[in-house]
């Protein structure tokens, strides 16, 4: 790792966890280390964070070692923010899929659960494609039968949830809808940024198109945006009856930010006990790769107190075919990435292949976000 990182301090794990959510609210980005892995020996979570956010971070943790009474419920209910899993929504069943694989999600993390509906304002764009409208001359009565028809399917989709909820008797899962009149990705961007969910999950609309909405671009609009971990969630993957995801990949692409990346995939597949796979996909394997490999293996099983793992190196010339062979060979159900990585996440989102990947992918696509946080 190329950033100088400095130990904040050594707390149990449920502390180093409320201290992690205290600062990512606050645009800190956090790595939790074990600090005595002697069989025997106490255990403790060293909380590292970077040399330039060290002062800031010093403050927030003076303020949590302080936090009884109803400080305390405060921190516990960062946490809780830090689990919220906002859900951007429209009239089709690849969004409808995203949002029953949201309840997975959330069901093993107990997060709260937010659906999002960002129609078009006609007083915007009075000469939209809406065809249920098109010959209405009245704007306003437009707008209401627009708001009532989306809160309208709002109100179902939630309600499903919230029967599956009954039904296998799950607890600690709220779920909540909310519609905006704007653009679409400028509405989606807006509402993330005040909600600051932990988790954005968004449908893909597969192999097909369908209705009014270009969901599948959106998507990867989004995820070239928010600066938040995103699920993309591919019409055909049957998030209603297939369980939570058990085996993850990791693509890595040797930088800094890899290690930033996995630490909150490790926080992220804990709950589901998941296996995870750390894949470098090259051209040219060179020696550098391994021994780069080897330094992140180490990270994650020492460092991150990983045991399920398995890392590996893959030469090919198409990275997206390689990619595609070995989560159909290893059955993966959660592909995960990091934007920064440009050779790769290139060829996979760049315009020329961002439907191809999107629209035809079969697994779930976990995307972190390499940029700077916004604080």
């Amino acid at each position: 790792m190329k950033e100088k990182l400095l130990n904040l301090g050594t707390l149990t794990q449920m502390r180093a966890q409320l201290l992690s959510a205290m600062l990512e609210r606050q645009g800190i980005e956090s790595i939790r280390v074990h600090a005595n892995r002697i069989e025997g020996a106490a255990g403790g979570v060293d909380v590292m964070v970077k040399d330039e956010d060290f002062v800031e971070a010093s403050s927030i943790l003076d303020d949590f070692k302080s936090a009884y009474g109803k400080k305390k419920q405060q921190a516990v209910d960062y946490m809780r923010l830090a689990r919220r899993i906002l859900v951007p929504v429209d009239f089709t069943e690849h969004a409808e899929n995203a949002a029953f694989y949201a309840l997975q999600i959330a069901t093993a993390l107990k997060s709260d659960i937010l659906l999002l509906n960002v129609y078009l304002d006609p007083n915007l764009n009075p000469f939209s494609h809406l065809e249920t409208f098109t010959f209405a001359s009245n704007l306003e009565q437009i707008t209401r039968e627009v708001e009532e028809q989306t809160e309208k399917w709002l109100k179902a989709l939630s309600k499903k949830l919230k029967n599956r909820i009954k039904e296998k008797g799950i607890k600690g899962v709220n779920v909540f809808y909310d519609l905006a009149r704007d653009n679409v990705l400028a509405g989606i961007l807006g509402y993330a940024s005040e909600y600051k969910p932990g988790l954005v999950v968004m449908g893909t609309r597969g192999t097909k198109r369908e209705g009014m909405w270009s969901f599948g671009s959106v998507t990867a609009k989004v995820i070239e945006k928010l600066h938040i971990p995103i699920i993309a969630v591919p019409k055909d993957f049957d998030a209603r009856n297939k369980p939570a995801p058990k085996r993850i990949v990791y693509t890595a692409g040797f930088d800094e930010t890899d290690f930033w990346s996995l630490s909150r995939l490790v926080t992220f597949a804990h709950p589901f006990d998941a296996k995870i796979y750390c894949l470098h996909i090259s051209e040219a394997i060179e020696r550098q790769d391994e021994v780069s490999m080897q330094k992140m293996r180490k990270f994650i099983t020492e460092n991150l107190g990983v045991a399920k793992i398995e890392c590996g190196l893959l030469e090919c010339l198409d990275v997206q075919l390689c990619l595609e062979d070995f989560v159909q060979e290893k059955s993966i159900d959660l592909v995960a990435m990091t934007t920064h990585h440009r050779n790769l996440f290139a060829k996979l989102y760049r315009p020329s292949l961002t439907r191809e990947m999107l629209f035809h992918t079969d697994v779930p696509m976990l995307v972190f976000h390499a940029g700077p946080y916004v604080k």
